[in-house]
């Protein structure tokens, strides 16, 4: 009827000032809120990365030979401090094998646990998440254990990454991007490799893979058990990554399955791998079956330097 009433030129502008009229009053789709758990899962990854103890405050990493290295912020010892940030010379630390030991030099105040370290000690590492830290000046310092190799770890809550950290970008919560999974256990369990950004390799249990439909696409993630968190661990790629996400691929973490088999995973919460924002971590890098070819627009995106 409309086009009956209209020449040909009338009939197409009014089509077009529908269109537009139609934008205009909102028709276009929106997207549902962010859940509050989404809003407190963002404000602990601002204190997980610019926190005083958040990954932004690492100030260096070194890799500990046999025998023994010289601990201190002057220029030339092996294992160096921030300028300033503690006596020219702390001490030493020991390598023999699998074992370290820490010994300071006389008149230099270095606490552990509350308690000044004043002879040679043997240090526990990092291998049960529970390292003895060493603190220092302004600075902590402890003993990675990674394979064969042990290194030192420093944190300094001056350093530069930290003091120029602001925000983690992320998408808008989409909650397209929740999705029920169906998990596929693996019988046995796999033993599954997994490199660093260092050069290392781990060997990691995973129990199965989840698999679930994203953009008319079948998905299929190996996943790894953490039992320090009890829950289940992705490593993953995506066609984003190197683009508008990390090129390292993102890290992600879901329930268990329920007693039918399901895990929800959100990949709103999907977020940067530490070496996103510091040289000094040791990064896990997504095997190559966890490169996915959709693209995931959800979660963090990639930092600005």
């Amino acid at each position: 009827m409309l086009r009956k009433c209209l020449d040909g030129s009338g009939f197409w502008i009014v089509l077009v000032a529908l269109g537009l009229l139609l934008v205009s009053s909102g028709c276009q789709t929106r997207l549902a809120p962010a859940p509050a758990s989404w809003q407190v899962w963002r404000e602990r990854r601002m204190q997980d990365i610019g926190g005083p103890d958040g990954w932004t405050s690492l100030a260096g990493l070194f890799w500990l030979q046999e025998g023994e290295q010289w601990v201190g912020s002057r220029g030339d010892v092996p294992i160096r401090l921030p300028m300033g940030s503690a006596p020219t010379v702390v001490g030493t630390v020991k390598r023999e094998g699998e074992k370290v030991w820490f010994t300071p030099v006389p008149g230099v105040r270095v606490m552990l646990r509350g308690y000044a370290v004043t002879a040679e000690r043997e240090l526990v590492t990092d291998v049960d998440n529970a390292p003895d830290i060493l603190e220092v000046g302004r600075v902590k310092l402890w003993i990675l254990h990674r394979g064969e190799r042990r290194g030192v770890r420093v944190r300094d809550p001056e350093a530069p990454e930290r003091t120029a950290f602001t925000d983690i970008r992320v998408f808008t919560y989409n909650p397209g991007y929740r999705v029920k999974a169906r998990f596929e256990p693996y019988q046995p369990v796999r033993k599954l490799p997994v490199s660093d950004v260092t050069g290392g390799v781990a060997e990691e249990t995973c129990p199965g893979a989840l698999v679930f439909q994203l953009q008319d696409q079948e998905v299929r993630i190996d996943v790894i058990e953490d039992t320090d968190a009890n829950d289940l661990f992705l490593l993953f790629r995506d066609a984003t990554s190197g683009k508008e996400t990390y090129g390292g691929g993102r890290f992600l973490h879901v329930n268990r399955p329920d007693a039918s088999g399901e895990v929800e995973i959100d990949f709103n919460q999907a977020y940067n791998p530490p070496c996103a924002f510091t040289p000094y971590a040791t990064c896990p890098v997504p095997p190559r079956q966890n490169w996915l070819s959709v693209p995931i627009k959800a979660g963090e995106k990639t930092t600005k330097h």
